[in-house]
């Protein structure tokens, strides 16, 4: 399609289609590109108009966490081949973020000391230092992830290219990878991050770590972060409380009678 051909309904139309998988935000910066494009157009007098502006788009709202569940991890698990599988073990059973996975290398995975060495990150393609100072860190290696990663790629990066370089983002070929193997198991789509989610939410609701625990392996800077972001997964968990407890006949209590 020709520059001159594109309509006012042509974008409005692309939107809502982005928009089914990008939040407002980014839409209404890939529509700031375009409007730019087409003002250059204008200046060399190919437009009159700039079919862009005045295009509005919903409020952008902080998308809702929504973790998978255990069968949709199982069968993830199940279904992916090669390095898909091998990304998701890890975003599943450790909760690493999305740089910090394609930032590994075969030497930071400790099979016998049974942990990950988290050193760097790679954002906008760019290898740099994790997040913050405590997403430097050591995760554990459950005994689940292990058999994923008993075979190693012959290269230092854990996701090397085929020209043996580190992967510099999830790019557009993977990420379809990713929405074929969702429709193909049938489970809504979700962003590849939501690994992550998933890990803190089960490491919340199925284990006796404290949040200050999950926090540290997680590399967030505090627990307000969990409380903040995760909290409502827990709802309920109070009512788990022992009944039997008591609190007011202990012996600290007695001594004042």
């Amino acid at each position: 399609m020709s520059i001159t051909q594109i309509k006012r309904s042509d974008i409005k139309e692309w939107a809502h289609d982005r928009l089914q998988i990008n939040s407002p935000k980014t839409v209404r910066e890939y529509l700031t590109v375009i409007r730019g494009v087409l003002d250059v157009a204008i200046d060399h007098e190919v437009l009159n108009d700039n079919v862009v502006k005045g295009i509005r788009l919903p409020r952008h709202r902080k998308a809702e966490i929504e973790p998978f569940s255990s069968e949709e991890v199982a069968t993830l698990l199940r279904m992916a081949n090669d390095w898909l599988r091998l990304y998701l073990a890890i975003g599943f059973y450790t909760g690493l973020r999305t740089g910090e996975i394609l930032g590994l290398m075969v030497g930071d995975i400790d099979l016998k000391g049974r942990v990950i060495h988290v050193r760097r990150n790679i954002t906008k393609g760019k290898v740099t230092t994790p997040k913050t100072e405590k997403s430097i860190r050591e995760v554990p290696i459950l005994d689940d992830l292990i058999p994923y990663l008993r075979k190693m790629p012959k290269s230092m990066w854990l996701f090397p290219t085929e020209s043996g370089r580190n992967l510099k983002a999830f790019p557009g070929n993977r990420q379809n990878q990713w929405r074929e193997l969702l429709k193909e198991c049938g489970i809504k789509y979700r962003k590849i991050y939501a690994t992550r989610h998933t890990f803190i939410v089960s490491m919340l609701k199925y284990t006796d770590l404290s949040i200050l625990e999950i926090a540290q392996i997680a590399g967030h800077t505090s627990t307000q972060m969990i409380i903040q972001n995760y909290g409502r997964y827990i709802k309920g968990e109070h009512l788990k409380i022992d009944r039997s407890l008591k609190l007011f006949t202990g012996k600290s209590t007695d001594s004042y009678a």
